[in-house]
């Protein structure tokens, strides 16, 4: 299976080989009204997730974890602003639901080794929780791959395919009971902490471009149903439970990876920087803390 939309061949033997694939312009928040506030005492806070929440750079494949964390991820974008008394990132790239509540991860690159679940992380006085998961359990970018062609001039015509909106139904109901085992799992080890689930997308906007967005524009409307749809399955998964999610399509709008370098929040096919394929470049993590932040004072 590839790991991520069509790359330059170059690109894919560098990337590829080492990292595994994981609307309104105001954000919206969906969050019930037993959210659990932070409250006026110390804050405890653990990071979960897989690489929207790890923002990977081409340089953090060599770091320490081997979970590729690059330290610029939201978490810390939110760590900086709150100053908690605790702070764990449990994040990795690659991870699935299953990594964060039960089965531990073997790293997605060198030092090769296993980690323990992620929920290991929380302890019962952990009182705020942020998670991003859920892209490698569907493994979504292969959900896309039909769409993408050698340029944005070529119309793939992915939104007839009535086989592959088959495939991204079934992949979403699938990931419904995934994400509310995985909130499950937090509330079991943490009774009291605030979680906040961040959403998806934002990778593509209205038009393509080569060569890091090389999909039709009728095409792209189909993509974008696709992370509407993606969205809707983590906010409901959300509020079910009670929790908080954070929208990050809606605001990523203009900042999608065929925006100018100094306002793209993400790569698409083609890295942007250090950043590798559709990932979160620095200014978008902090975009996505800063949203994150938002939603926790309202």
């Amino acid at each position: 299976m590839r790991t991520a939309l069509l790359r330059s061949r170059g690109t894919r033997a560098v990337v590829a080989a080492t990292i595994v694939a994981l609307a309104a312009p105001l954000v919206t928040m969906a969050a019930s009204a037993g959210a659990a506030p932070l409250g006026s005492g110390p804050i405890r806070y653990v990071a979960l997730g897989d690489s929207r929440a790890a923002a990977p750079s081409l340089t953090s494949l060599l770091e320490p974890s081997g979970c590729a964390r690059s330290g610029q991820g939201y978490p810390y974008r939110v760590k900086a602003a709150l100053r908690p008394a605790s702070f764990t990132d449990a994040t990795c790239v690659a991870a699935t639901t299953d990594d964060v509540v039960d089965r531990g991860q073997r790293t997605p690159v060198p030092p090769f080794r296993m980690t323990r679940p992620q929920v290991d992380a929380l302890r019962s006085d952990t009182n705020l929780v942020t998670v991003s998961i859920g892209g490698n359990d569907i493994a979504w970018a292969s959900l896309l791959q039909p769409c993408f062609g050698l340029t944005d001039q070529i119309d793939s015509g992915c939104r007839r395919d009535t086989r592959l909106r088959a495939r991204q139904d079934a992949a979403l109901t699938a990931l419904l009971p995934k994400l509310q085992r995985t909130l499950d799992a937090i509330r079991q080890r943490s009774p009291q902490a605030r979680v906040v689930v961040v959403g998806h997308g934002g990778y593509y906007g209205a038009t393509g471009c080569f060569p890091t967005a090389t999909v039709s524009r009728a095409d792209l409307v189909f993509v974008a149903d696709f992370f509407r749809r993606f969205d809707a399955t983590i906010a409901r998964a959300a509020a079910s439970r009670g929790d908080t999610f954070v929208d990050i399509a809606g605001p990523a709008v203009g900042h999608d990876a065929c925006a100018p370098i100094g306002t793209r929040w993400f790569a698409g096919q083609f890295p942007s920087g250090l950043t590798p394929p559709n990932h979160p470049t620095p200014l978008g993590s902090a975009s996505m803390g800063d949203l994150v932040l938002r939603a926790l004072r309202s």
